[in-house]
C-alpha cells in the first residue's frame, strides 16, 4: 500500500515538474517548435535584443551549414579535428560578414558545426548502399 501511494506522489511531482517547465518557457516567450536542437536559445542569449530573431538564427545556421559542406567537400582526407578548426575559422568570418554587433562564442559555433556535419550524407558508399537496401527491405517486407 505504501509503494502505491509513493508511486502516485512521484507521478504527481513529475506532472508538476513538467507544468513548471512549460510555465518557465512560456514566461520567457520561448517557442519550443522554433528551437532547433536547443541552438536557438543558446544563440539568442549571446545576441543583442535587436538581433535576437528567429530569422537571424536561421541565417546563422544556414551559413554554418554551408561552411561545413564546403569543408567536407574540399578537405575529405583531413582529420576531423583539423576540419573542425578550419570550419570554425571560416564560420567565424562568415558570421562576421552578416554584420552582427554582438559575437557568438566559439563553443556555440562548434556545437552547430558538429550538428551540421552529422546531418551530411555519409561518404562511405558501401555503408550508404546497405542503409538504402535495409530501408527498401523494410518497405517491401
Amino acid at each position: 500500500m505504501a509503494q502505491l501511494i509513493t508511486q502516485y506522489v512521484l507521478i504527481i511531482f513529475l506532472i508538476l515538474g513538467f507544468a513548471y517547465l512549460i510555465y518557465l518557457l512560456n514566461d520567457r516567450e520561448i517557442k519550443i517548435r522554433d528551437d532547433y536542437f536547443g541552438i536557438t536559445y543558446c544563440i539568442l542569449n549571446t545576441l543583442e535584443l535587436s538581433e535576437a530573431t528567429a530569422e537571424d538564427v536561421k541565417n546563422i545556421i544556414r551559413t554554418i551549414s554551408g561552411v561545413v559542406s564546403f569543408i567536407e567537400a574540399n578537405y575529405k582526407d583531413e582529420e576531423n579535428s583539423l576540419k573542425e578548426e578550419k570550419a570554425l575559422s571560416l564560420a567565424r568570418s562568415a558570421i562576421n560578414a552578416l554584420n552582427f554587433t554582438s559575437t557568438i562564442d566559439d563553443e556555440s559555433i562548434r556545437f552547430i558545426i558538429r550538428i551540421a556535419s552529422a546531418c551530411l550524407p555519409p561518404t562511405n558508399k558501401i555503408l550508404w548502399y546497405k542503409v538504402k537496401k535495409t530501408e527498401l527491405m523494410f518497405l517491401f517486407f
